[in-house]
């Protein structure tokens, strides 16, 4: 492992030798944002509400933001950004509209990163256009911005929300999604999905007459969805055996057409699928033997097949196996990376989304480009997880919880996890089959991670619910 890795490293270093390497990229539809092996943030592309702390229009080459610093996780919005630090404190810049920031103002916009609260317990950010979703690493979900449809999931709806407002009383979700519209996801860890906002497209309900959910309500009765991204008015969720299904309206549910429209999960064939995303009108993933797969609304090109042809079932971009993630964008640009480190990006250029040093180009390029001059040095981890024979109960639970486990291999260990990464307990398993008890008394009530390793290898990963 040691050996493929210095080898992938040096294969790094030649084809990348004059380029800017990072270990962290996130693009934004927009705008691309990333973090470089010294701290430092850079960023690209659109940026007149401010999303690249900078007051020019555009930055068609990468640019260094210095006006913050010990980043953790960065989450670029359509038009903010927005920063979780190492402290676990929550930053954003860019547009304000409808109070998208959270920052308790209704200025339009900010070029310099504002504090969102002062809680130290940010986990994740999942901005819309309008309105903002967060999970805390207590397992509970805020929200501010726009909830003319409920998006805050607090009822009764209002213009804005200026300050982050919980979402219901629940501890126990573990990841988010938003929609380019009014609709808001959420997973729990129970692997329920949940939704509420609105209800396009019957993303929520089958009724068209039901226009939003005012509270979270369970969606499908399924109990395995391990992932979500939400476009314009449809949605692709994964299960735990890394299939993906989608569901909603529109050619970029993936499904054939007029086939099964609504809330009715349809499943998008048969393969496992190590990144997707949805994009307002398109959608893009990568199997997991690294070919790429676009297919939806295609208007201008943006499906990168080299035609204006919509597809109502993926179709393959050319015949590379390297591809690692893909991005939609909420517009008409994508990003997609390769396995050796490369960027490509596709469809409009005109902000300078490319970050290639142009802008202002009025053409929709039909295929991907490459952008020489940038690369990224972390590669992807699949986005489904597999279990060894392992049972945990209760979950919930409170007290004590039962490991029971089935193992190839003996010397593993037990260990419990924060949502943060912090590892809390750890308890050797010296035979490969047996039942460990943990003690979680001392711990507060919220959602953990147990896995189950055998040196650098994870074995088993599931969410516990401690009460």
């Amino acid at each position: 492992m040691k050996k493929l890795l210095l080898i992938t490293l040096l294969s790094l270093s030649t084809l990348f030798s004059n380029a800017q390497c990072y270990e962290s990229l996130k693009f934004g539809g927009s705008h691309t944002i990333g973090v470089k092996a010294d701290g430092t943030l850079w960023g690209w592309g659109r940026a007149y509400e401010g999303e690249l702390a900078t007051v020019n229009w555009t930055e068609p080459n990468p640019i260094q933001i210095n006006s913050i610093s010990n980043i953790k996780n960065l989450y670029p919005g359509v038009l903010n950004t927005f920063i979780i630090k190492n402290d676990g404190t929550l930053w954003g810049v860019g547009s304000n509209q409808l109070g998208s920031l959270g920052v308790n103002s209704t200025t339009q916009s900010f070029t310099n990163f504002q504090q969102i609260t002062t809680s130290n317990n940010w986990l994740k950010v999942a901005p819309s256009l309008y309105f903002t979703l967060a999970l805390k690493s207590d397992g509970t979900i805020w929200s501010w911005g726009q909830d003319d449809n409920n998006q805050t999931g607090n009822p009764p709806s209002s213009e804005s929300q200026l300050v982050p407002i919980q979402v219901g009383t629940a501890m126990d979700w573990v990841d988010i999604a938003t929609s380019t519209g009014e609709t808001a996801f959420a997973l729990k860890a129970n692997s329920t999905l949940w939704g509420w906002g609105a209800n396009t497209g019957s993303l929520l309900v089958a009724a068209s007459s039901v226009y939003s959910l005012s509270t979270p309500t369970q969606i499908t009765t399924a109990t395995n969805w391990s992932k979500i991204s939400v476009g314009g008015v449809h949605i692709l969720a994964q299960k735990a055996d890394g299939i993906l299904w989608s569901w909603g309206s529109g050619a970029a549910r993936g499904v054939g057409e007029n086939v099964n429209p609504g809330i009715t999960p349809t499943q998008i064939g048969n393969e496992i699928w190590k990144s997707f995303s949805a994009g307002g009108s398109t959608s893009f993933g990568v199997k997991e033997n690294g070919t790429l797969w676009a297919w939806g609304y295609n208007t201008n090109g943006e499906l990168a097949d080299g035609t204006n042809t919509t597809h109502y079932l993926p179709v393959q971009i050319g015949t590379d196996t390297n591809w690692d993630t893909v991005n939609g964008g909420i517009y008409s640009t994508s990003m997609a990376t390769k396995t050796d480190g490369s960027v490509y990006y596709w469809g409009n250029n005109y902000f300078g989304e490319f970050g290639n040093g142009t802008d202002y180009i009025d053409y929709f390029f039909t295929s991907p480009q490459l952008t020489p001059n940038i690369c990224v040095t972390s590669l992807s981890t699949p986005t489904f997880e597999k279990s060894a024979e392992v049972k945990m109960y209760p979950n919930p639970a409170s007290g004590t919880v039962q490991v029971q486990y089935d193992l190839s291999v003996s010397n593993a260990t037990v260990e419990l996890y924060d949502l943060m990464g912090r590892l809390l307990s750890q308890k050797a398993l010296v035979d490969a089959q047996g039942t460990a008890t943990l003690n979680i008394s001392t711990y507060a009530a919220g959602v953990y991670i147990v896995a189950i390793r055998n040196e650098n290898q994870i074995l088993y990963q599931q969410k516990l619910v401690i009460k």
